[in-house]
């Protein structure tokens, strides 16, 4: 007989599915619809379908982040280890995030040494983290800001920082942001959302035998940082 949990995450799971079945076809329709548009329609129905595509991805993602921390939860998400080149998962990332970036005319840099070992770990988990890490920067950093990605080396691993020049955060509501649910009170009115990314990726960075925390001031940015051990801990060679 299953318990509570397994029966929650088994509801959870089937939600998912049968949600990202018709959002999978409503996204490649609506991409289709735009391309069509592209040439033929005004500016206004070119933004109504973009809008269209760009609240699907959002639901999408909601609907995975949510499986993902039940997961966690449940001790039921596992990584799935591989070797892992840190730089190219970095640059990779940031090219994710250009047209976001375009959109608010911000800049990013990038800071590597000269050298960067190759880690193990789970890329796609990795990757979830730093993107979630750098769409926060960019959400909360002003038009024509700027945001660093800055990699260092340490004695058994690697130490990743995404910094922005963006309002900061309150020291008093820098405690809870890796908490499931919780979102900045400034955040909750301007960016819809479940408040699940950075809970999610503190989850992913402890199974990786890391530490994720952010140092921030108001009014003078943030920097979120995170380190990931070379071997990830407590996982089969």
């Amino acid at each position: 007989m299953e318990t509570k949990e397994e029966e929650w995450l088994r509801f959870i799971d089937t939600l998912n599915h049968e949600f990202k079945t018709p959002l999978t076809s409503i996204i490649a329709a609506a991409g289709l619809l735009a391309e069509e548009l592209e040439t033929t329609a005004d500016r206004s129905n070119q933004k109504l379908i973009q809008t269209i595509i760009q609240n699907s991805n959002t639901l999408e993602t909601r609907l995975a982040e949510l499986l993902d921390i039940v997961k966690t939860g449940s001790g039921k998400l596992q990584l799935q280890l591989e070797p892992v080149d840190m730089k190219s998962l970095i640059l990779g990332t940031c090219m994710q995030i250009s047209p976001l970036l375009r959109n608010k005319q911000q800049k990013i840099n990038t800071e590597f040494p000269d050298s960067i070992p190759i880690i193990r770990g789970d890329g796609q988990r990795l990757e979830q983290v730093l993107l979630n890490l750098l769409t926060n920067a960019a959400k909360f950093t002003p038009e024509g800001g700027n945001i660093a990605v800055k990699v260092a080396k340490q004695d058994t691993g690697l130490m990743i920082s995404v910094h922005d020049d963006g309002i900061g955060i309150a020291k008093e509501e820098q405690d809870r942001l890796f908490k499931p649910y919780s979102r900045l009170s400034s955040d909750r009115q301007r960016h819809p959302g479940l408040g699940l990314g950075l809970a999610l990726s503190k989850q992913v960075v402890e199974l990786h035998g890391g530490r994720i925390w952010v140092d921030s001031e108001q009014g003078k940015g943030s920097t979120f940082s995170f380190f990931i051990p070379r071997q990830a801990a407590n996982q089969p060679t």
